[in-house]
């Protein structure tokens, strides 16, 4: 009961964050996670993020605004496990022997069993290095949409500003216009 609890409050805590106006599916094709350059004030720590996957997969996705594809994450895991789990209770066969003793039993093993077993253990480990992998670039994507958003994602900043200026000079009154030039690094 208390797991279920607590599975409760992360996805009502999952669906209670804000929501941004565009999804990790959108933004990817704007933004290179490769790029990404940590600011005061992003949301999702990337780490943290791929530390949440870790032990929860999909939890650092959906942390990071993107619930359905975290939920993805998960129930894939969940699946591929149950997989797993079938495969090893199908790997060894009972074999009852009868007597003048009386009866003993004997496992043997069942390939078939042992390969699923094997499948579903690679699958459900690549799935999880996946989920952790993707919470990563999608907290680092994210921060980069909030970050444009924001209009700091360059540290390089050119305003371009016209001006009229008069001058006295001797006497005469001289009018003149112009672009002023401001880089700020």
């Amino acid at each position: 009961m208390k797991s279920l609890i607590v599975a409760a409050l992360i996805l009502f805590g999952c669906f209670s964050f804000n929501a941004h106006a565009q999804t990790y599916k959108i933004n990817k094709q704007k933004y290179d996670y490769k790029m990404y350059m940590p600011q005061p004030g992003d949301p999702n720590n990337p780490a943290v993020m791929g530390l949440a996957s870790f032990f929860i997969p999909g939890l650092g996705q959906m942390l990071s605004g993107e619930t359905g594809r975290g939920l993805a994450f998960l129930g894939g895991s969940i699946a591929l496990s149950g997989i797993t789990v079938a495969g090893a209770l199908m790997s060894y066969d009972e074999v009852t022997t009868y007597n003048q003793f009386g009866s003993f039993t004997e496992y043997e093993t069942n390939p078939a069993g042992v390969a699923i077993m094997l499948t579903g253990l690679a699958a459900t480990i690549a799935l999880d290095v996946w989920a952790i992998v993707d919470a990563v670039r999608v907290a680092k994507v994210n921060n980069m949409y909030i970050q444009d958003l924001r209009g700091n994602l360059s540290s390089v900043k050119v305003e371009l500003n016209p001006f009229i200026d008069t001058h006295n000079y001797l006497g005469q009154a001289n009018t003149s216009a112009g672009l002023s030039l401001k880089v700020t690094f």
